[in-house]
């Protein structure tokens, strides 16, 4: 009676310990110390079988049967792993063999006892004495319990694994939906969601905020020069900077490009004040130097801003008044941002007009090419360089100055530029029928960024030449050193194929840009032109003589011509002449003359 409430107790002692957990090892662990205690036993061993990759599974499901230790109790014998136990591996492996009950009694008399939990493992238990029979048999219900528990257990743990994965993946969408994928910062949709949620908050809570857009000042050049693995570098090493300045109140993202956003919610009445100290800490971040693969690389930005809901409560406004801002800081190349003002958006308005009048005047037959003669030391005509110039219907004779960087702002550029080219294609067909001096070689046109970057830009220029049946060596081309080395590369290649046909290049407004020597030396050019602001008074200013004397000698250790321009008076001439400097353009020798007028100067 005893022996049988003993078995009766056990049973359900080891039933409640398996049903208790869900997780297998929490489960079995519960088994194995229950079955230690009740049963006496010197130790406990369950082994499980897996699958290729080591995890618990079903035999059932398994092509074919891999086992390994799970979990014992005591954790080690001796200080020595369970798993290396030879006795208990040999019986581990003998038991998988048989696939039923089996016992064996070792040299230092202690015994094994092995038992089959159906389809998922090894049980053994390793006594002083020896196991009953009635014992054994009363553990096989439990063990086909035990079976059920662990499978119980292996599809929880995948379910969990399953939904944790899923979990991981919903994550990562959602993170993927609302960050830029290069800089990890916040992208436009997302930007422009938490910007509508800001409006709301400020008109809820009557506050001021303000969305400031940031654009970084010569990223394109280094990008196009050094290639987009080091852009992307800079970008991103500017993302962790901007980053740096999220706060429970500040949003930072990314607009595309080398645009940012930042969004600053809950300003107090000293909002100026908040918005300067953002943006000197904006200023500093980017005083530190961009080290990119040994390099180092240095840039400003343009900062604009709006503020709402003073400006705008409409997502799409704010942004585009901080952009219009944004422009503006860069047209005056202020550090210290601008906010946007109403006054803003009614100079674009007239810009706009103003491109509508150019569009209009091009139709019309308003815009004319004067020509301004270039002489070499002697007085003789050498050549010279055609300028456009606009007869406004109303305003009158309009300034380069004025209508040339409004058109370079659009696509009219190119418009204008291609008439430029054909016209004065025209005009040097008219001058091969008149008798020109020998002195005579050339007429320079000035090329745009615009045009520069087109893909089929020479073929425009030999068709040009082509239609009008003139020598290619009448034309020849004049690029700023700026826009020259801000597309190095492909500048380098379209001078040396136009120099190939025949079409010389000069580099106009030298000494005012950004150029370097290892630049200059790869550019097949013809001409340096000294830029007329180291011409004025040279011979009051010996800093401008000294940078006139350097331009000369570094034209000709290149062996290439050097041309002065905005000669004004004689002192400018003889002090020129006497630098090494040959050849003049300027008001001295000759102002911009219609065609008709310029011509004349061949009599």
């Amino acid at each position: 009676m005893t022996k049988a409430l003993f078995l009766i107790s056990l049973q359900h002692e080891l039933a409640m310990a398996i049903g208790n957990k869900l997780d297998l090892k929490a489960m079995l662990k519960v088994f194995l110390k229950v079955c230690f205690s009740r049963l006496n036993l010197t130790s406990a061993h369950i082994y499980i079988y897996c699958d290729s990759s080591g995890m618990p599974h079903k035999l059932a499901a398994l092509e074919s049967v891999i086992y390994q230790h799970f979990l014992s109790i005591p954790k080690n014998k001796r200080g020595q792993p369970w798993q290396k136990n030879p006795v208990l591996t040999d019986f581990a492996q003998q038991l998988n063999q048989a696939q039923h009950n089996i016992s064996f009694q070792c040299k230092n008399g202690q015994y094994l006892f092995g038992f089959i939990i159906p389809e998922h493992g090894l049980l053994i238990f390793e006594t002083h004495y020896t196991l009953a029979d009635e014992v054994q048999k009363a553990l096989s219900p439990i063990l086909q319990k035990l079976a059920t528990s662990c499978y119980t257990s292996l599809v929880h743990d995948s379910l969990v694994k399953e939904v944790h994965s899923r979990q991981l993946i919903e994550e990562k969408i959602a993170f993927q939906a609302q960050h830029d994928g290069l800089t990890g910062l916040f992208n436009r949709q997302h930007i422009n969601h938490l910007l509508s949620n800001a409006i709301e908050d400020a008109h809820r809570n009557k506050k001021i905020g303000t969305v400031i857009f940031i654009d970084l000042n010569r990223f394109k050049p280094i990008n196009d020069a050094m290639g987009h693995a080091v852009g992307d570098k800079i970008l991103l090493t500017l993302a962790n900077r901007l980053h740096s300045l999220t706060s429970e109140h500040i949003d930072v993202g990314r607009f595309g490009g080398d645009e940012f956003i930042i969004i600053i919610k809950n300003l107090n009445h000293n909002y100026q004040d908040d918005i300067k100290d953002i943006i000197t800490q904006i200023n500093q971040l980017l005083e530190i130097p961009f080290v990119i693969d040994a390099n180092s690389y240095k840039f400003s930005c343009s900062i604009g801003y709006a503020l709402f809901p003073l400006q705008s409560s409409t997502v799409n406004n704010l942004i585009k008044f901080a952009d219009i801002a944004m422009y503006e800081a860069k047209r005056a190349k202020s550090k210290q941002g601008k906010q946007y003002q109403k006054t803003m958006s009614e100079k674009i308005k007239r810009r706009l007009a103003y491109v509508d009048d150019m569009k209009q005047g091009l139709e019309n037959g308003d815009f004319k090419l004067y020509y301004q003669a270039q002489y070499n030391h002697y007085g003789d005509i050498i050549g010279a360089e055609a300028l456009l110039r606009w007869q406004h219907p109303v305003h009158g004779m309009e300034s380069p100055s004025v209508y040339i960087p409004i058109a370079e702002e659009s696509d009219l550029i190119l418009a204008i530029g291609q008439w430029v080219l054909e016209q004065a294609c025209r005009d040097i067909k008219k001058l091969e029928q008149l008798p020109l001096p020998q002195t005579f070689k050339k007429i320079a046109i000035n090329v745009s960024a615009k045009q520069l970057i087109q893909h089929d830009f020479k073929d425009k220029i030999m068709r040009a030449i082509k239609l009008n049946d003139i020598p290619a060596e009448r034309l020849a081309l004049e690029l700023t050193e700026n826009l020259l080395v801000e597309n190095i590369e492909d500048s380098i290649k379209l001078i040396a194929d136009l120099k190939a046909n025949s079409i010389d290049c000069s580099i106009d407004d030298f000494g005012t840009g950004y150029s370097s020597l290892t630049y200059l030396k790869r550019i097949p050019a013809s001409l340096l032109k000294i830029d007329r602001s180291f011409v004025a008074n040279i011979e009051q200013s010996s800093e401008s003589a000294a940078i006139a004397s350097m331009i000369i000698s570094l034209g000709k250790t290149l062996k290439m011509d050097i041309l002065a321009e905005g000669v004004e008076t004689v002192a400018e001439f003889n002090c020129l002449k006497d630098l090494g400097c040959y050849q003049y353009q300027g008001y001295y020798f000759s102002k911009p003359l219609p065609f008709d007028k310029f011509v004349q100067l061949f009599n």
